[in-house]
């Protein structure tokens, strides 16, 4: 998983990281960001397909910190089960709180780890959403 994790952060980080870290800035207070690596739990239905899991309620509680402005990516694996969320929040603590409230972990249909992220290389290009070959 740390390979796949490494991977993830590598291909955001090289689409535009630093410019949405910059407009952020200005209406947000410091802040850290974060990822949340999700990978099946303990409630994971094997053998059916992540779309078919119990997800919509985390769709919506990802959505709804997207609306927040503490998401600034997120999305399922192309090629594996589980996701990523780069999340903006004031310290771990705050971040392992809203991983916490998370419907999916709550639930068990996914378990993450959570690492703090310091990107150091960027493009500047914007990131758009990619929809993965099924």
């Amino acid at each position: 998983m740390s390979k796949l994790v490494l991977s993830a952060m590598l291909a955001i980080a090289a689409l535009g990281l630093a410019r949405a870290a910059a407009e952020n800035a200005a209406a947000q207070p410091e802040r850290a960001l974060f990822i949340f690596a999700y990978s099946p739990g303990p409630a994971w239905v094997e053998g059916k397909p992540m779309r078919e899991q119990n997800l919509l309620p985390h769709g919506r509680y990802i959505r709804s910190l997207l609306d927040e402005g503490r998401i600034f990516a997120a999305g399922g694996y192309a090629d594996a089960d589980g996701g990523v969320a780069l999340v903006w929040a004031q310290d771990r603590a705050e971040a392992e709180r809203l991983l916490a409230a998370d419907p999916a972990i709550v639930e068990g249909v996914f378990t993450a780890e959570i690492r703090a992220w310091a990107p150091r290389f960027v493009s500047g290009e914007t990131l758009q959403p990619i929809i993965a070959p099924r």
